[in-house]
């Protein structure tokens, strides 16, 4: 399990009003998409230079079935992936 270096740093993505505009910004940026699968494609392909496994590509659509796009996208941007680089 990766842990933080402090609670905080989760509580920051939670609660910033940065990483929400960023998020707003992000959902923005894919709104041009057709379909909610290309959105999520190319949510991935920003953020993390790939794209979404199939497994990801389901629980991000069923998250937006009860989520807003900035929701989905603040989840994205707080996760482990983008917290380290190899």
């Amino acid at each position: 399990r990766i842990q933080t270096a402090t609670p905080l740093q989760q509580l920051f993505f939670l609660n910033s009003d940065f990483i929400q505009r960023r998020a707003e910004s992000l959902a923005k940026r894919v709104a041009s998409m057709p379909t909610e699968t290309e959105r999520i494609r190319q949510a991935y392909r920003l953020l993390f230079q790939r794209p979404p496994e199939k497994e990801e590509l389901q629980l991000g659509l069923d998250y937006l079935k009860t989520a807003s796009w900035p929701n989905y996208a603040q989840a994205l941007l707080g996760s482990n992936e983008l917290l380290f680089v190899n």
